[in-house]
């Protein structure tokens, strides 16, 4: 091979390998590869990053130890690429935290490197949390306020519904309040009226009768009055006396419920006569015997006045001795 040929293949060769070392390098910087860097790069799969930009810090512990370095898009979450000084060393449970570095201002990534023991490789992938903040609050708060407006138009249309509904029901009602005014009306010029008028009639009869009979009731109410009058003073005169009769009534029937005690006492002779069957039995017998006497000596009086010797002197005369 001829010397300028060789040159021009060497030439070639340099020229191979730059473009080589040239995209390697950029895959390297589009993958944010370093080799010539002191830290460790790392991904965080969160399901939101709202505020978190390239370039906030990423702590340990409080304190500074990287940099938040790009963002991939996932489908249903988000992954960063944070950079981590090569003295901290991750584990397989490392987690992390998107909070507020100060009340109002940026965030920061919290890593906690874990405890497991097993050393988390570089570019390996752990769990991270969004802690939110002042401005997630204000989004919520906002989401509240548009879910309360619509809730407040929800209840206005519920109002309007309602009110709608209780005027139907309200015509309704008055409508039948006034087909039952009619009925009454109708009622009452059938049935009541009448009555009314007949009430009116005998009213006026009445007071037609006393203002014709009005001297003779004037008459009764004043004979009524004499008579009340006469029943005081004859009250007042005999008042002792009828104190006396009211006593005498009292003794009497004081008298009478011990007559009926004693009726009602069983070691009594009247209550022995009241209560005894066979004082009642004996006179029962009494009766009927005299009774037998009494019908014999009617049927046959000669059997007891035969021996009976009687006589009669009819003209005064008599034995002389």
């Amino acid at each position: 091979m001829r010397p300028e040929e060789r040159k021009q293949e060497i030439i070639v060769g340099i020229f191979v390998l730059i473009i080589i070392a040239a995209m390697v390098l950029g895959i390297m910087w589009g993958k944010k590869y370093d080799l010539f860097s002191s830290r460790g790069y790392y991904t965080v799969r969160v399901a939101r990053a709202s505020g978190l930009e390239e370039g906030d810090p990423v702590t340990v512990s409080g304190v500074p130890k990287g940099v938040v370095d790009d963002f991939i898009v996932q489908k249903d979450s988000v992954d960063i690429i944070i950079g981590v000084d090569k003295d901290i060393v991750l584990y397989s449970d490392a987690s992390a935290i998107i909070s507020n570095q100060e009340l109002l201002g940026s965030k920061k990534v919290e890593v906690n490197p874990g405890r497991s023991g097993v050393q988390l490789p570089e570019h390996g992938m752990f769990r991270g949390n969004f802690a939110g903040g002042l401005e997630d609050i204000f989004e919520t708060t906002g989401a509240i306020s548009t879910d309360f407006q619509t809730l407040l138009g929800n209840f206005n249309k519920t109002l309007r519904l309602l009110n709608q509904a209780m005027e139907e029901d309200v015509q309704a009602s008055l409508h039948t309040i006034h087909q039952t005014a009619k009925l009454i009306d109708s009622l009452m010029a059938a049935d009541i009226q009448p009555g009314l008028k007949s009430m009116k009639g005998a009213l006026q009869q009445t007071e037609e009768m006393v203002n014709t009979r009005r001297g003779d009731i004037e008459s009764i109410v004043d004979n009524l009055k004499a008579v009340s009058s006469t029943l005081n003073v004859i009250v007042d005169e005999n008042k002792g006396k009828l104190t006396e009769s009211l006593e005498n009534l009292d003794k009497v029937g004081k008298d009478l419920s011990k007559l009926s005690d004693r009726l009602q006492d069983p070691n009594t002779s009247l209550g022995k006569l009241t209560t005894s069957d066979s004082l009642y039995q004996k006179i029962d017998s009494i009766s009927a015997n005299i009774n037998a006497i009494v019908k014999e000596i009617k049927e046959n009086p000669k059997k007891y006045l035969e021996h009976v010797n009687v006589k009669v002197d009819m003209f005064g005369g008599g034995d002389k001795k």
